[in-house]
C-alpha cells in the first residue's frame, strides 16, 4: 500500500506494511514494519510519529499489487509427488471425486499408459485394447482393485473419440493459463487439474467392439440410441448473448436438434440487438451483425456450423408481461424438453424457473460475472428450484455519496450519468410535456399547477431549468448556428463553474475543514474526502496537475455544449462539432469576465414572485418554440456522439476535485453502460458444463449424478456438487410435499357446455383430491394470484358465488382488483350495476391471457374441520376443457 501526499509523491515510499484485516474495500487494518528493528512491527513513539505524518500530509491510499513468484515442480517429480500429502499437486474441484486418492491414482496412471500405448502404437487404443490398456495402467503405478479397474477401462474405452462439452471446458482453462503466463495477472492452476463427467458413462459400457467400430464422435462415447434421443431433443436456449453464443455452439457440435422428423429443433429467443461491445465475447457475431436482432444473426451463425441443425427463432420476450401467443401454455406443456437459460438478469431467470416447475421441465441456469461462474441444474421432481434459494442483492450507492461525499471512481462515473440523464434526457423532455400548457396558461396559474404537484423547492428548480432550456434564435438569421454555439458553451462554461467551483465552496462553507461530526470527530474523515474546488488554471504553480484538470475541463465543456446544441434541432447534427480551440476561447472569456453567484436562496423576494418570474422567461421564449426538443438516450458504443466522452469528462472533474484518480473512457463506458464483465474463458467453461447437465437430463440420470458448479478461473477455484432436493413442505395430517407436486382438477365436456365448472363443483373435486385416508378437510379459502375468490366464512352458503363458473369469478375479481372508491355510498350502488363495467388496460390484457391459457393455478388453504388445524395445499390446478 502506498500513500500519496498533498503534492502526489508517495509519503510512505519505503515503508512496509501487512494487510492484516480487510472490513470492506474502502476500510481496512494494517501493522507497519519498524525501521528500528528488522522483523518487528511499528509501536509506540515510532508509531505516533508514522501516524502524524500519514494524516498530516497523506491524500489518498493506493493499492499496490507486489508481483509474486510461483514455482513449479517439474512433471516427473509432480508424477513422484502425487501420493505425498505434504506437496498438494492438485487443485479442487469435484467434491465427490477430488479428494479420493484412489481416483487420483488411477487418472494418472491411466494417462501415463495413454502415452505409452500411443507412442507404441501410433494410434490411440480402442474398446479392443482395453486389457492392454489396463496392464499398463498397473504397470505406472496402479493397484489392481475394481475401482481402479473401472476408471482405467472407461478411460481407454473414451481415448479414441472426442465430447464436445470437455473440450470446450479444458480449452477454456488452458486459455485462461495461457494470458495468465503472458500477462502475470491472476493465480495459476497449480500443477494438476483433474475433471471428468463419468457419470454420463454407465450406459456406453454396455456397448461392444462390433457396434463402436461403426459409429464415431460422440456416439462412440455415449452410445447410438442417447445421440439419436439429442438429436430429437426440442432445446429452448432463452438468451443469445456471451453464454448463449457458446451454448448454441456446442449443441451444433453435438448434433442436437438435427433429426427434424422426429421433433428435435433448438428454439432460441433474444429481443436484445447487437452492438460493436458485443463482439469481443459473443463468437457467433461479426462486425456485418451490429444492429441485428442477435437471435436471427445467431441463426445464419448456426446454419454455417451445421447445416442439419433445425431452428426456430423469436426476438420476443419472454415473461409475465409478454405479449403474443407463441410462449404460451401449449408451448410450455408440450413445445420444449429442456430449457437452457442464458439470461443476464434474475427477473427473467425466476419467470423461465416458475414455468419449469409449473409443466415439470428440466432446467440449467449458466451465469458469468468476469472470472466467475455458475451452473445450477434443476431436475424436475427431484431437486429444488432456482427460486429456491435467493441471491443477495445488487449493491447501490447512496444518493448522499452520490450527491457530497464520493469517494471511489465508480461513484464518479455513475454521478456523470445520471447528470447526462438530467441534462440532455430528462430537461429537453420537461420542455416537450411543459411547452403547450407554457404558451397558454398565465404564468400565475402555471406556477400553481407547478407547486401544487411539486411543493416549493422542486417547482422552483423546475422553473428555473425551463427558464434556462427555453431559449431559440431565429432560424432565417445566417449566424442562427453560431449564435446557438455560443449561447450553449456559455452554458456549457457557466455548468463547469456551477458544479466544480460553486458547488464545492458552498459545500466547504457549510462543512468547513476543521469542522466536526455529531460525535466531535473529523466530520472530513474516513470515507468523506474533503473537495478543491476546480476552475481552468492559468498557474503552472498550482498544487492540482493543471494539465490533467485544463484538459478534463476543456472536454467538458466542448461536450457539454455539442449536446445541448444538439438538443435544439436535428437540422444541427451535421455542424454540431466543437473544436478543442473554441472550448478554450470560451472558458478564457467566461474566465475574464467573472461568474456570477446564484442568489435565489438569499433572495428577499417571495417564492410566488421568483417562480413567476422564471415562468414569465420560460413562457415569452416556449411560445417561439416549433417543434420539441431533441432527446439523447445514452448510448455507449458510439465514440462518434460524445456521449462517453461527456461522462468521462464530467466524472474525471468530480474525481480530482474529491483526490480520485481520474480513468479513461474504456472504464467509463463499463461503469456507465453497465457493463457487465465478461470473459470469453469463463463463459465457454460454464456453457460447456451446461451441455454436460442436457446430456445427463437427456439420459434421465438420477439426481446425484448432477452437478451445480462454482468456478473462479482467476483464484482458481472450481466446486462442483450435487444439487439439493427439494424440500417437503408439511401439509394436514403428517402429508407433505414439494414444489413439483400439483392437485389437477380437470373441467369435462359436459360443464364446459354448461358454461364452465362452477365453484361448488371446483370445491367438491379438490376435497375429494387432497383428502388422505379418512380424515375430512374444508377449503377455507381460493386464491387467483392476489384474488381471494372464496372464503369459506364469507361464501359457504352463498350461492351467488358457488354456482357461477370458475372462470368468471375469476375474471370479476380481476376487473375488480385496482378498483378502491373510497366515497361509498349504498345508493350508488343499483346506478353502478347498471352503468357498463369499464376496464383498465391491464385488465383487458389479463383477461385475454385468463382466456388464452389452457389452465389457471390456484392456492387453496384447507382446515381440518375437528381441530382447526389449517394448511395450504400443493397448488391446484384447473385444467380447462378444450375442442380437439
Amino acid at each position: 500500500t502506498t500513500c500519496e501526499g498533498s503534492e502526489g509523491d508517495s509519503v510512505m515510499d519505503d515503508k512496509k506494511c501487512v494487510v492484516t484485516y480487510v472490513k470492506n474495500p474502502t476500510c481496512f487494518s494494517v501493522k507497519f514494519y519498524s525501521d528500528l528493528e528488522d522483523g518487528t512491527t511499528c509501536e509506540g513513539s515510532e508509531l505516533d510519529e508514522l501516524m502524524g505524518e500519514l494524516n498530516n500530509d497523506s491524500n489518498a491510499f493506493q493499492r499496490v499489487k507486489i508481483p509474486r513468484a510461483v514455482s513449479f515442480l517439474s512433471l516427473r517429480d509432480a508424477l513422484a509427488a502425487q501420493n505425498d500429502p505434504k506437496k498438494d499437486v492438485f487443485a479442487a474441484s469435484d467434491l465427490d471425486k477430488s479428494f479420493d486418492p484412489a481416483r487420483r491414482s488411477a487418472v494418472i496412471a491411466s494417462f501415463e499408459a495413454l502415452e505409452s500405448i500411443a507412442k507404441e502404437q501410433d494410434e490411440l487404443p480402442s474398446f479392443d485394447d482395453e486389457g492392454n490398456f489396463l496392464k499398463a495402467a498397473i504397470k505406472f503405478g496402479g493397484e489392481d482393485s475394481k475401482q481402479f479397474k473401472k476408471i482405467v477401462t472407461s478411460f481407454a474405452r473414451c481415448a479414441k473419440a472426442k465430447f464436445t462439452p470437455l473440450q470446450a471446458i479444458y480449452g477454456a482453462v488452458g486459455a485462461q493459463e495461457a494470458l495468465k503466463a503472458a500477462s502475470g495477472l491472476y493465480n495459476p492452476v497449480k500443477q494438476f487439474l483433474l475433471y471428468d463427467c463419468d457419470e454420463i458413462l454407465p450406459g456406453a459400457h454396455e456397448q461392444n467392439s462390433k457396434e463402436t467400430g461403426k459409429v464415431s464422435g460422440m456416439s462412440y462415447i455415449l452410445g447410438k440410441k442417447l445421440s439419436k434421443k439429442l438429436s430429437s431433443q426440442k432445446v429452448f436456449v432463452v438468451g443469445s448473448g456471451a453464454i448463449g453464443c457458446e451454448v448454441l455452439k456446442n449443441l451444433a457440435a453435438m448434433g442436437v436438434g438435427t433429426k427434424k422428423t422426429k421433433g428435435g429443433c433448438i428454439i432460441l429467443t433474444d429481443m436484445d440487438t447487437i452492438e460493436k461491445s458485443n463482439l469481443s465475447r459473443q463468437l457467433l457475431f461479426r462486425d456485418g451483425d451490429v444492429g441485428k436482432f442477435k437471435s436471427t444473426a445467431a441463426e445464419e451463425a448456426m446454419q454455417r456450423l451445421n447445416p442439419k441443425v433445425k431452428m426456430n427463432v423469436h426476438t420476443c420476450k419472454v415473461g409475465d408481461d409478454a405479449k403474443g401467443t407463441y410462449f404460451d401454455d401449449m408451448f410450455w406443456s408440450d413445445g420444449v424438453d429442456v430449457i437452457l437459460n442464458a439470461l443476464d438478469n434474475v427477473e427473467a431467470r425466476l419467470f423461465i424457473d416458475s414455468q419449469c416447475v409449473a409443466n415439470q421441465k428440466a432446467l440449467v441456469d449458466a451465469g458469468t460475472l468476469g472470472s466467475k461462474g455458475n451452473v445450477q441444474v434443476v431436475v424436475p421432481r427431484q431437486s429444488e428450484s432456482y427460486a429456491s434459494s435467493s441471491d443477495p442483492p445488487e449493491p447501490t450507492i447512496p444518493v448522499c455519496t452520490l450527491k457530497n461525499f464520493p469517494y471511489e471512481i465508480s461513484h464518479t462515473i455513475q454521478w456523470g450519468r445520471d447528470l447526462f440523464d438530467g441534462l440532455f434526457t430528462r430537461r429537453p423532455g420537461q420542455v416537450n410535456e411543459h411547452r403547450q400548457s407554457l404558451s397558454t396558461m398565465k404564468p400565475s396559474d402555471f406556477a400553481k399547477s407547478l407547486f401544487d404537484k411539486l411543493g416549493e423547492d422542486a417547482s422552483i428548480a423546475v422553473a428555473k431549468e425551463l427558464a434556462d432550456d427555453c431559449i431559440t434564435f431565429d432560424r432565417e438569421d445566417e449566424n442562427y448556428i453560431e449564435n446557438l454555439k455560443s449561447a450553449s458553451l456559455a452554458w456549457a462554461c457557466d455548468l463547469a463553474c456551477t458544479l466544480f467551483y460553486d458547488s464545492m465552496n458552498a459545500l466547504l462553507k457549510q462543512h468547513p475543514l476543521d469542522s466536526l461530526d455529531d460525535d466531535d470527530k473529523p466530520f472530513w474523515s474516513g470515507t468523506r474526502k474533503a473537495p478543491a474546488p476546480l476552475s481552468y488554471l492559468n498557474d503552472e504553480d498550482s498544487q492540482l496537475d493543471a494539465d490533467t484538470v485544463n484538459s478534463n475541463i476543456v472536454d467538458f465543456v466542448r461536450y457539454a455544449a455539442r449536446l445541448r446544441l444538439e438538443t435544439y434541432g436535428r437540422d444541427i447534427l451535421q455542424c454540431s462539432s466543437i473544436s478543442e480551440e473554441e472550448a478554450k476561447l470560451s472558458l478564457q472569456e467566461f474566465s475574464a469576465n467573472g461568474h456570477a453567484d446564484a442568489d435565489e436562496e438569499n433572495s428577499e423576494d417571495s417564492f410566488q414572485k421568483r417562480i413567476t418570474e422564471k415562468i414569465k422567461a420560460a413562457k415569452n421564449l416556449s411560445s417561439i418554440i416549433t417543434e420539441d426538443l431533441t432527446i439523447a438516450e445514452f448510448e455507449k458504443d458510439d465514440d462518434s456522439n460524445g456521449h462517453v466522452a461527456f461522462v468521462t469528462a464530467a466524472s474525471n472533474l468530480r474525481a480530482i476535485v474529491y483526490g480520485i484518480a481520474p480513468v479513461d473512457a474504456m472504464e467509463t463506458r463499463r461503469v456507465a453502460g453497465r457493463i457487465v464483465p465478461a470473459m470469453i474463458t469463463t463463459t465457454a467453461f460454464v456453457s460447456a458444463l451446461s451441455c454436460i447437465e442436457l446430456v445427463k437430463l437427456t439420459q434421465g440420470a438420477k439426481l446425484h449424478s448432477h452437478r451445480n458448479a462454482f468456478i473462479n478461473l482467476a483464484l482458481p477455484f472450481f466446486a462442483f456438487t450435487s444439487p439439493l432436493p427439494a424440500e417437503e413442505v408439511e401439509g394436514l395430517h403428517g402429508s407433505s410435499y414439494t414444489i413439483w407436486d400439483r392437485i389437477t382438477v380437470k373441467e369435462s365436456q359436459k360443464y364446459a357446455a354448461k358454461g364452465g365448472i362452477t365453484m361448488r363443483r371446483f370445491l367438491r373435486q379438490v376435497r375429494k383430491k387432497a383428502q388422505a385416508g379418512e380424515d375430512e378437510i374444508e377449503v377455507s379459502n381460493v386464491s387467483f394470484g392476489p384474488f381471494m375468490i372464496y372464503a369459506n366464512f364469507l361464501h359457504q352458503d352463498d350461492e351467488d358465488v358457488l354456482d357461477i363458473p370458475l372462470k368468471q369469478l375469476i375474471i370479476e375479481a380481476v376487473s375488480s382488483g385496482d378498483i378502491e372508491d373510497d366515497n361509498y355510498d349504498e345508493d350508488d350502488v343499483d346506478d353502478d350495476e347498471n352503468k357498463e363495467k369499464q376496464f383498465t388496460e391491464a385488465q383487458l390484457a389479463e383477461i385475454e391471457a385468463i382466456n388464452r391459457r389452457a389452465f389457471v393455478d390456484f392456492t387453496v388453504l384447507v382446515e381440518d374441520p375437528n381441530t382447526g388445524e389449517e394448511a395450504e395445499l400443493p397448488p391446484v390446478r384447473m385444467s380447462w376443457f378444450k375442442e380437439e
